[in-house]
């Protein structure tokens, strides 16, 4: 008989995750992601891809409500024990009625031909996880990867997104520039970027890149979106360990229970 995993609980203001056993575990790149993503209220689908312990989609569940909005929000991953965790802190949530969670990939579903059109995609890419679990096997990590990548996402996005949707992800930041030239050949205009640092002195680690679909909106033969420019910032997490600069507490003082 397989030995059931203990259950590690990570607690929020609003909702709690059970990451027990999920591939990736509660991390600060999921939460930046979550909190950093555009969320107006008026969106009515949003997937959170490559969910895991479903923390994203709960974020985003609690950001649309508060903004008024009434989204369906769903969330997808290639492994059934991951969906499984995620389906129940869903049903543990104020907004399990607008939550849900299944076993597939992205490109799957992409390629379905049948797919519903999301107003928001978001997603923190496995292999860019800061929570992955040094547990998890080599195989179980390279199938994560393979599956969906910033390159997987940006590629499928304008099957899965409607007209002026969104996608955002967070990435290594050495891989900025070639994830730009990739997006503006898949046809999509990134509109915000936010480099993060873990400290003044550190180099910038990671990045957090939002595009937006323009399909759809060409007028005169000229994207409508084309002359705006990017919103290109910066964000530091901590002066010292445990030591938070006031940016990153403005960012996510709405998830940590201590912040």
């Amino acid at each position: 008989m397989a030995r059931k995993e203990k259950e590690r609980i990570f607690r929020m203001k609003r909702f709690e995750v059970n990451h027990s056993r999920s591939a990736n575990k509660v991390g600060v790149d999921g939460v930046m992601i979550g909190a950093w993503a555009t969320v107006s209220g008026s969106e009515h689908r949003i997937l959170d891809a490559g969910c895991g312990c479903g923390l994203i989609a709960l974020m985003l569940a609690q950001r649309n409500a508060a903004a008024g909005g009434v989204a369906l929000v769903e969330g997808i991953d290639i492994e059934p024990g991951a969906v499984e965790e995620a389906s129940e802190n869903f049903s543990r949530s104020e907004w399990h009625d607008r939550l849900a969670a299944a076993a597939t990939d992205f490109s799957t579903i992409a390629e379905s031909g049948a797919a519903p059109r999301y107003d928001l995609i978001v997603s923190n890419p496995p292999f860019f996880h800061a929570g992955a679990d040094n547990t998890c096997s080599d195989r179980m990590l390279a199938r994560h990867a393979g599956a969906l990548s910033p390159e997987t996402l940006i590629g499928e996005a304008r099957r899965l997104l409607k007209p002026g949707g969104r996608l955002a992800y967070i990435a290594q930041a050495s891989d900025e520039c070639a994830l730009r030239q990739y997006g503006e050949s898949c046809g999509l205009r990134l509109s915000r970027l936010t480099l993060v640092r873990g400290n003044p002195q550190a180099s910038p680690k990671r990045v957090m890149m939002e595009w937006l679909n323009a399909d759809g909106t060409i007028e005169g033969g000229t994207a409508r979106y084309a002359e705006r420019r990017v919103d290109e910032t910066e964000i530091t997490i901590e002066y010292t360990p445990g030591d938070y600069t006031p940016e990153y507490i403005a960012l996510c003082r709405d998830f940590y229970l201590r912040m």
